[in-house]
């Protein structure tokens, strides 16, 4: 087996490598070889740049809901009790 093929790795596991780099979770090794992945493979590379601007999208739509829309106390309120109710039936 040739030293390419130790470090290679596929898709499948060069996005979960990417999942596992956003929590802060790659040793050295997985490091290395997801950037190797990534110099040669460009549909990965497009599908992280996809991805990140998704979330990045995402995370400003809900920081604009969180500042445009709020209920009220009353109305809160209001449908906290119909929930409830509603849970009891």
């Amino acid at each position: 087996m040739s030293i390419l093929n130790k470090i290679a790795i596929s898709c499948k596991q060069a996005t979960y490598l990417h999942e596992k780099k956003k929590e802060g979770k790659l040793d050295g090794a997985e490091r290395f070889g997801l950037w190797f992945h990534l110099l040669y493979c460009k549909f990965c590379k497009l599908f992280i740049q996809q991805t990140e601007l998704l979330q990045t999208a995402t995370r400003k739509l809900l920081q604009t809901a969180e500042t445009k829309f709020h209920l009220s106390p009353s109305r809160k309120t209001e449908l906290q009790k119909a929930f409830e109710e509603e849970l009891k039936k």
